[in-house]
């Protein structure tokens, strides 16, 4: 159990939140209706933490294991949040991690250790500056959702909601828990509160999203590991089915009349002091309360800012910001069909060099980014080693490169597919942690204008990715080639062999640090003591089961026992395949994957 916050468990919570949005974020897309039913809220939120977790990465050393590492590694969430937030709620979120790390740095400057009682102190000053970087704050939202989290998480620290003796301190998990509960209780009545939510029959999306932060918390507090609640289910998810909510989105649309939408987003970085913020601030209100714009909210701190605004026109509100400050990373996005096909009245959006047009995703008159795409079909394929890239290069596809053997993420994928420069892209992100970065950036795509077809396969392991490639053909129409090849990995078992750096408990029992993991299919297996020991029980249970194929992927982990490349061990398995199930062919590649010896498929 924590008595303290640190740096390694805020990764974890990061990491656990950000694949717990990742597997919500079709969801959460679906309760969206408010403040502009425009079906993104999972993706924005999704995508802003994803940025977020990215610059905790990039921390070099690593945030320590100590209250100032916690602050160090929140301070670092909540900046990459900032500079990449999307949307409404991606800003709003932000403005949560800042006031995380604020209280928390604060407790720690102060001397206090980072107990259960900074966390409660940290939960309301997030929920109170959430607050006021919205102009016009509503009842219903994230924001309720946020604040009965930390009213409960005070009142725990506070004695007020405990029986008996009061002067038992708190633990960690009873005010994660009170927080995770209050949240929830807060988003069921959010229909209550908004006429819109209502009327679709749904929860407030932002609102479910901070449950989700909150419900691996108090995972974490609670003594489990959250990577593992989020895997297994033990992260909740609401009562309502992804069909219900579709399809009462969907009546609630016919039975009223649509929504008036403002034609563009605008979001940008503002560089500028306090007296000019403040000026700024009244500005856009200003504009807001006379009819031009609505969902203003401004976060951030120490002079850079992130303004986010629906509104009619861009112009003004991009002009208030380069008379008050130095905006930069500019994106202005169409809400509407009206805002893409309708003439403009204003003039086409003229960037100047103060904002940056190199950072500006604008294109002519505002709308989404344009990028022509030529005929084609490019698959873009992660791979995690050196002999991977050259495989999957060989194989025809474009092979992306895996930062620390993470899967690229959605991003990197955006980019990827600008660059391909086609009008019909596969992506194989090969790990099951990458798929909803994939799922994010081909959405992202698809409610652009670029007229690009983006399919992401589901190849959850990089022996599936190979399976897929081989029976890829791109000649064949489209919508064929993505189902071949979703059958073809489908049908591939997935195993993988890992040395064990800590003493830990697994489905398969107590590893101790130097132990050999057997994985099928993500879940421990078996625990041997050598890679060989390993290698054949694994491949044993994994031809059990019949196919036709095995397929072996070294990597970078056999210097130690006299074996540089692994193909003893790859000798070792082929001979007992042989031996076993002799029908079965076997092919063997060396991958150099970093962190996982050996991985083998069947199919």
């Amino acid at each position: 159990m924590l008595e303290t916050l640190d740096g390694p468990a805020v990764r974890l919570w990061a990491r656990a939140c950000l694949a717990a949005l990742g597997r919500a974020r079709e969801e959460i897309d679906a309760l969206n209706v408010f403040p502009v039913p425009d079906a993104d809220t999972g993706t924005n939120l999704f995508l802003t933490f994803e940025a977020a977790c990215e610059a905790l990465d990039a921390l070099d050393p690593p945030p320590e294991a100590d209250g100032l590492g916690a602050a160090t590694a929140l301070g670092a969430l909540a900046g990459g949040a900032l500079k990449a937030a999307h949307g409404n709620s991606g800003v709003i979120l932000s403005q949560l991690l800042r006031g995380l790390a604020d209280e928390v740095g604060a407790a720690i400057r102060d001397g206090q250790p980072a107990g259960p009682r900074v966390l409660a102190a940290a939960l309301a000053d997030a929920a109170e500056l959430a607050w006021q970087a919205v102009a016009a704050p509503v009842e219903g939202t994230m924001l309720t959702v946020a604040r009965a989290a930390a009213d409960a998480a005070c009142a725990v620290v506070d004695g007020t909601d405990l029986h008996g003796d009061w002067n038992l301190e708190p633990t960690f998990a009873a005010v994660a828990q009170a927080a995770r509960d209050a949240a929830e209780s807060a988003l069921a009545h959010t229909p209550e509160q908004l006429p819109a939510l209502s009327a679709a029959g749904v929860v407030d999306a932002g609102g479910r999203g901070i449950c989700i932060l909150l419900d691996v918390l108090s995972a974490l507090l609670g003594g489990y590991d959250p990577m593992r609640a989020v895997t297994v289910g033990r992260v909740r998810v609401p009562p309502q089915t992804m069909t219900a909510i579709r399809d009462n989105t969907v009546r609630a649309a016919k039975s009223s009349d649509p929504p008036t939408i403002p034609s563009f987003e605008v979001v940008y970085m503002v560089d500028t002091n306090e007296p000019q913020l403040r000026q700024l601030r009244a500005t856009l209100e200003e504009f807001c309360e006379q009819g031009g714009g609505d969902s203003l909210v401004i976060a951030g701190g120490a002079g850079s800012y992130r303004v986010h605004i629906h509104v009619e026109r861009p112009g003004p509100v991009i002009e208030a910001a380069i008379r008050l400050g130095r905006p930069h990373d500019l994106h202005v996005n169409a809400l509407s069909e009206r805002a893409v096909r309708a003439p403009r009245e204003e003039a086409p959006l003229r960037l100047s060099g103060r904002i940056g047009a190199d950072h500006a995703d604008v294109a002519h008159g505002g709308g989404p980014l344009h990028f022509h795409a030529a005929p084609g079909r490019v698959v873009l394929a992660a791979a995690p080693g050196p002999g991977l890239a050259e495989l999957f290069a060989a194989a025809g596809a474009t092979p992306l490169p895996c930062a620390a053997g993470r899967p690229p993420t959605s991003a990197q994928l955006s980019r990827a597919i600008a660059q391909a420069g086609v009008e019909e892209v596969v992506v194989l992100v090969n790990d099951a942690d990458g798929l909803a970065a994939a799922s994010a950036a081909a959405e992202q795509v698809h409610r652009g204008t670029s007229g690009v077809r983006v399919a992401v396969v589901p190849s959850k392991a990089v022996v599936q990715g190979i399976a897929a490639l081989a029976v890829h053909e791109p000649g064949r129409r489209f919508d064929a080639d993505i189902v071949a090849m979703t059958a073809a990995a489908g049908a591939t078992r997935h195993g993988a062999l890992q040395v064990a750096e800590d003493d830990a408990w697994t489905m398969a029992g107590v590893c101790h640090a130097g132990d050999v993991l057997g994985f099928i299919e993500g879940d421990v297996a078996l625990i041997a003591p050598t890679l060989r020991d390993a290698a054949l029980a694994l491949v044993d249970r994994m031809v059990s089961a019949g196919g036709e194929m095995v397929t072996l992927v070294t990597g970078d982990g056999f210097g130690s026992d006299g074996d540089p490349d692994g193909t003893r061990l790859a000798d070792a398995v082929r001979a007992r395949v042989q031996a076993t199930r002799p029908e079965m062919d076997v092919v063997a590649y060396e991958g150099g994957q970093s962190g996982w010896p050996l991985l083998i498929g069947v199919e």
